[in-house]
């Protein structure tokens, strides 16, 4: 009777394992700083990469964890191999970027570059662009991609520290489902430093901080779903007058299947029509604009939002947004920007010709801009180079050469 119960159950046992040895076994990659390197960890082994390294592998689930990341690195260093840098910013490191972390053939990537970005007091627009060009390189290999946050840091200054932040808020909208919130579980209540019981450093995380961040990432189950893309994103969509023409634009990230867009308009907000449409077609990159001229708006205001519909699977409409050719008094109109953009966009409203001088000033005081516009009715788009200047509060100050004055505080994001 004992032996009819054990040899079915060594079968079972026999069989259950000759599965799983022929079942595939994942390959993981990592590149980031001087955390995913193991920085704080003590022994080693407890770092959060090794933790998921051993993880996986007690389940079976990978054969190798590749961890490339370096201390002191930033998203410049980990760009793909061919990408010229700006001015005054690193190259990409041949030895542990993302196009040598491909050279492995993973299954997945890991991305994670917390803090040197806001140290280097690099840009929140910079950091972004950086992210979506690793991403895309990944994705365009037909692996699955991973973004850690930022992670908080007591050993910088607090506009770096909510620069910190505000990246955490950023990767998480983006990169939706595709994720690691490194940020949250380590950060101190009610503060921007590092949790007093995970803090090594000021920068980095004692052992029970790399456990945290292990759980993030065992918690994502970031293996079941190696596959699945990011969900397309329309980004911004606005609609700027230009002369007696209305010009709409429109920012897609992650079309990677195609996507029709009809651009759709009202005279009164509420009932639209069919004005114009693009066929459907995918994006080249992870980050499409396009645009569309209305050379005949409608007298007095103009409503629009976009119809789209990725690979014809369901629709979406965007929020709508308003133009109004009506001639008003001089001021300041509305302002057209999208967070981490390069450029603002104004609305100067003016009844007639002349000029204006433009000025932008930071909460230090200091000028950031100065430019003369010539103004004519019912208005003008004035833009603002944006690109170099650090996330927060500026004042824009308009004076014409009839001595009218106008003045706006607004948030660059």
């Amino acid at each position: 009777m004992r032996c009819h119960i054990i040899l079915p159950l060594c079968l079972l046992l026999a069989s259950f394992s000759a599965v799983r040895a022929q079942s595939r076994k994942f390959v993981i990659a990592v590149i980031g700083s001087s955390t995913a390197e193991g920085v704080g960890a003590d022994p080693i082994d407890s770092s959060w990469v090794n933790r998921t390294k051993r993880y996986f592998k007690q389940l079976g689930e990978i054969d190798t964890i590749y961890n490339i990341a370096l201390g002191g690195q930033t998203t410049y260093d980990g760009m793909p191999t061919g990408f010229v840098p700006p001015p005054g910013r690193p190259a990409p490191d041949t030895a542990t970027n993302v196009t040598k972390a491909l050279s492995f053939h993973p299954d997945v990537v890991i991305v994670s570059f917390p803090t040197n970005d806001a140290a280097a007091d690099y840009s929140l627009a910079e950091t972004m662009s950086n992210l979506r060009a690793i991403y895309r390189s990944i994705r365009a290999a037909g692996k699955s991609c991973y973004i850690t946050t930022s992670q908080p840091r007591s050993s910088v200054a607090v506009v770096q520290q909510d620069l910190l932040k505000q990246t955490r808020d950023s990767v998480l909208a983006e990169f939706r489902g595709h994720s690691l919130n490194f940020y949250n579980p380590i950060v101190a209540a009610d503060s921007l430093d590092i949790n007093p019981a995970y803090n090594f450093d000021g920068t980095h995380v004692n052992d029970a901080g790399h456990r945290q961040l292990f759980q993030v990432v065992r918690q994502a189950n970031i293996l079941s779903a190696f596959a699945a893309p990011l969900a397309l994103n329309l980004v911004d969509f606005s609609a700027v007058p230009e002369g007696q023409d209305i010009v709409l634009h429109w920012t897609v990230a992650n079309a990677f299947a195609p996507v029709s867009f009809v651009v759709q308009r009202s005279g009164d907000g509420t009932h639209f029509s069919d004005v114009w449409q693009e066929p459907a077609a995918t994006a080249d990159s992870d980050l499409s604009s396009m645009s569309w001229t209305d050379d005949k708006p409608l007298a007095g205001s103009s409503y629009y939002r976009l119809e789209y519909s990725p690979d014809g699977n369901g629709t979406s409409y965007s929020g709508i947004v308003e133009v109004d050719l009506t001639p008003g008094k001089f001021g300041i109109g509305r302002f057209y920007m999208a967070r981490g953009a390069g450029s603002t966009r104004v609305e100067v409203l003016s009844p007639s010709t002349g000029t204006c001088t433009v000025t932008v000033v930071n909460t230090n005081g200091q000028y950031v801009f100065r430019q003369v516009t010539t103004l004519s009715p019912p208005w003008v788009m004035i833009t603002l180079p944006a690109s170099g200047w650090a996330a927060g509060e500026y004042f824009l100050r308009l004076v014409t050469d009839k001595g009218e004055i106008a003045a706006r505080a607004f948030i660059k994001l």
